[in-house]
């Protein structure tokens, strides 16, 4: 009994080793000084393993929607690397290059831990279980002429699950036929390159005729279950998850979202389309070919061949733009999912030589010069029930689907680059209310010497009586000096003593109310 529960603890000790949790920040309070266009956030930062962090902000001129990076030289005080963890840190905000009302935006505080994210605690929380769950309630006619009643569960359940994982969702609707189509979009904003941004899509509507576990039921509960992982991390570049709807009738969905729907600020850099994820055979010569796969792709077909046409392994199809991401693909696959088989194929230009493999979503990102993956179990080339009413769960294979899935999560891991982050958001606008921040800070402020040796004066001309309190950080926002003063209407002096203080840079802020003031001081 004594060395099972000691090699229980050492287990625990091993796990809890293991695991790192992403520091988390608090805004407490944001000053706007308009005659200095500086904003103070005074702010707290924990880390559990009390790392020292770097802290970045960003903020967005559109109400949230996106988040433009600030640069270093536009911020001092506790911001960049080597920030300890603590209450009450302060950064000051230069502004002034800043073209937009201060009061019309928001802002967002990071900090990252720098530890690195392991892609492999990712691919092993796919769960097959969930992925057969979630397909049975997807499974069945989803299409709106003959069943709309379950493509429309099927609309709102993709959306509810979006929004249970804490993406930003967004429908963009069109109409196609006299019939509205409505694609459902989440995404999951990059903490530092936001612009650049990874999409993982499936369709979600089916032909009149078949239940549509595998076209294209299969690929839904795949692109579910890679969003409830991946949103649970922060990553560099941001990820879209999208539902694609009116595929069936010709790629409507996708083309309507190429031609509208890829926001002015976003740069796609790569698509991952599932389209039938989960028919799986060993069966010999269970596993066909297009009209001229042999003479386009010889290598592939002869691998093929060699296998006696088993259809054991994932198409990964992708045009010659999109040999790049093809090969991230790969290499995610060997290094996180060996156990599956892919083989991929390169269509020549867009595809047009080989119309096979231009059917499904992927084929609008092609065409709009997007680099974009099909990612396929070969359809009718080796699932006969294809658009028929035997395509149901029963014929599909969730350790094949489940390996798809994980080698996917890989990929889109890899490329957005996850990191070990936390942030804060604080919405600016509810300052302006405020009448203090409507006007300047009542008094003129003035450093002298500065730079000085410790000993500075401050030469105040008050418009009115202030009860002020003066408040001195490093750079790393720590506080290091604090007094009140009471200062009355008119010109005062005054002298702060700093001699213990090292030599370099400072900042001193002074609030009355909810007004602030904030200065550089230098101690040589």
């Amino acid at each position: 009994m004594k060395i099972l529960i000691l090699a229980m603890l050492m287990c625990l000790a091993v796990f809890g080793k293991a695991q790192n949790n992403p520091p988390t920040v608090f805004i407490n309070s944001a000053n706007v000084d308009e005659i200095n266009k500086t904003v103070t956030i005074n702010y707290n930062l924990q880390d559990a393993q009390n790392d020292a962090c770097t802290v970045w902000l960003k903020y967005s001129k559109d109400g949230g929607v996106y988040y433009d990076s600030i640069a270093a030289n536009f911020i001092t005080g506790a911001a960049g690397n080597g920030v300890t963890v603590g209450n009450n840190k302060s950064l000051v905000w230069n502004y002034s290059s800043v073209s937009t009302n201060i009061y019309a935006s928001r802002i967002k505080l990071y900090a990252s831990d720098n530890k690195t994210v392991n892609i492999s605690d990712l691919v092993n929380q796919v769960d097959s279980n969930l992925l057969r769950s979630n397909l049975n309630y997807v499974a069945g006619v989803r299409n709106l002429t003959a069943s709309p009643i379950l493509i429309n569960k099927v609309r709102d359940s993709i959306e509810a699950n979006f929004k249970a994982n804490n993406l930003e969702t967004e429908k963009q609707s069109f109409t196609f036929n006299s019939q509205t189509g409505i694609n459902i979009i989440g995404r999951k904003a990059g903490v530092f390159n936001e612009a650049k941004t990874y999409i993982i899509d499936a369709h979600y509507d089916g032909v009149a005729n078949s239940p549509g576990a595998d076209d294209n039921g299969s690929g839904v509960v795949g692109l579910l279950e890679a969003a409830r992982i991946l949103s649970k991390y922060n990553f560099e570049n941001s990820i879209k998850f999208i539902g694609f709807d009116f595929e069936e009738p010709g790629l409507i969905g996708s083309l309507r979202y190429n031609q509208n729907g890829i926001k002015p600020y976003e740069v796609i850099n790569g698509v991952l389309n599932f389209e039938m994820i989960g028919y799986y055979t060993n069966k010999v010569n269970s596993q066909s070919t297009p009209t001229g796969f042999n003479l386009l792709f010889p290598e592939t077909y002869n691998s093929l061949a060699a296998d006696s046409f088993r259809g054991n392994f994932l198409v990964v199809c992708g045009n010659t733009n999109s040999n790049s991401l093809t090969n991230a693909f790969l290499n995610a696959t060997t290094n996180y999912v060996p156990q599956l088989k892919a083989l991929s194929v390169e269509v020549p230009q867009n595809g047009q030589i080989a119309p096979d493999f231009r059917r499904s979503d992927h084929a609008m990102f092609w065409d709009n010069n997007i680099k974009a993956l099909m990612l396929t179990d070969g359809a009718d080339t080796r699932n006969k029930a294809y658009h028929t009413a035997g395509d149901s769960i029963g014929n599909l294979n969730f350790t094949f689907m489940s390996n798809i899935v994980k080698a996917t999560i890989a990929t889109a891991a890899t490329l957005a680059k996850p990191i070990s982050a936390g942030f804060a958001e604080f919405d600016i606008s509810p300052l302006s209310n405020n009448e203090l921040h409507k006007h300047q800070f009542p008094a003129e402020v003035t450093i002298y010497p500065n730079p000085n040796n410790g000993i500075l004066n401050l030469h105040i001309n008050a418009l009115e009586n202030l009860a002020t309190e003066i408040t001195i950080f490093d750079l790393a926002g720590n506080e290091v000096f604090s007094k009140q003063l009471f200062i009355k209407k008119g010109k005062e002096s005054y002298t702060i003593k700093l001699n213990n203080l090292k030599a370099g840079n400072y900042i001193l802020l002074m609030k009355e109310g909810n007004a602030s003031l904030s200065k550089i001081l230098t101690i040589n």
